[in-house]
């Protein structure tokens, strides 16, 4: 990782752009978004540039800039899209210890505006280091899909809530409440047009009365030691679960896609073991969540067996790799 991503607080700061053309007005547009203040340097600066200016949005300086500008600046960019001109920019930048982005210039950037996919206040950045912007904006664009546009207002409304929420265990509890607000109920409330902050008390009131908050137990077989070949429902149980539980044959890669603060447990094949429904059930108890990763398909009989001992239970199928692969060996 040649460039460390941040996120730089914009608020009371001075950002300079030098051009007024093309290139200034792609960054602007993103400048634009944030509270920063903005000075343009530009003899000749687009209309568009102008028309931000009247509404206060920027200022325009109709002059090259110079080296005094730079004092207290935050950022520069070099937008000249002429090579002598923000070669001349740089140095100013780098004399007056000045972060500086050259556009369309890696090498004489300090730093570089990755892709980004905008639902303020979540904010999704994108950087291949300038080595495929193309596959960047691919990213951005299935992140596009997946995010819809109500993830800024779902998030904006959890932000004024998180206070109240505290209400709830540390943990598990608060990781359910949380989950079920922005994969189900906070789009539904969305949807409905009803107000958020009720939509939360009332999904608030129903985690404190105890629901929502089972024992449970996903079941997934892997099914290939490829994580690309894994089913989204397994990559979520993944994202969520306190505790996995695994074979000892299951890859790393795999086992690497959980989430950090997991307990994890190796099913060792000499190890002496309780039966397995009674170990998972075991450890899914205090409304814990269980994943159980098996190199083998699971049994609905394993299923059955767990949930008389109480969890509800998730069968997840998986998707067979590696017969896939002969198959095309063979055709």
């Amino acid at each position: 990782m040649q460039h460390f991503p941040i996120f730089l607080a914009m608020a009371d700061t001075r950002v300079l752009l030098s051009g007024g053309g093309a290139a200034a007005l792609a960054k602007l547009r993103l400048l634009m978004k944030t509270p920063a203040r903005i000075e343009v340097y530009a003899l000749d600066a687009a209309p568009e540039i102008h028309t931000w200016a009247r509404q206060d949005r920027l200022t325009v300086v109709p002059r090259p800039l110079q080296a005094e500008d730079l004092s207290g600046a935050t950022l520069v960019y070099a937008a000249d899209e002429d090579g002598a001109r923000d070669a001349r920019t740089a140095l100013l930048a780098r004399e007056a210890g000045v972060l500086v982005n050259v556009v369309d210039n890696l090498d004489a950037s300090a730093f570089i505006t990755p892709a980004m996919v905008d639902r303020a206040p979540v904010t999704v950045a994108i950087g291949t280091e300038g080595a495929a912007p193309v596959l960047a904006r691919r990213i951005k664009a299935v992140l596009e899909e997946q995010l819809p546009l109500a993830t800024g207002p779902l998030a904006v409304a959890a932000a004024g809530f998180r206070d109240r929420a505290e209400l709830l265990p540390h943990g598990r509890p608060r990781r359910a409440f949380w989950a079920e607000w922005f994969d189900r109920a906070g789009p539904q409330a969305h949807a409905a047009g009803l107000d958020l902050d009720a939509a939360l008390s009332g999904l608030l009131a129903a985690h404190l009365d105890g629901a929502g908050l089972r024992s449970r137990v996903t079941l997934a077989w892997t099914g290939s030691a490829d994580p690309d070949l894994l089913v989204m429902k397994t990559r979520r149980a993944l994202d969520t679960a306190d505790v996995v539980v695994h074979d000892a044959d299951i890859a790393p890669e795999i086992l690497e896609l959980a989430r950090r603060e997991a307990d994890f447990l190796t099913l060792h094949p000499t190890a002496t073991i309780p039966p397995l429904p009674h170990l998972l059930a075991q450890r899914a108890a205090n409304a814990r969540h269980v994943l159980y990763l098996s190199s083998q398909p699971c049994s609905e009989g394993l299923a059955t067996a767990i949930r008389v001992a109480g969890p509800d239970v998730t069968l997840i199928p998986g998707l067979p790799g590696e017969p896939t692969i002969q198959r095309q060996e063979h055709a």
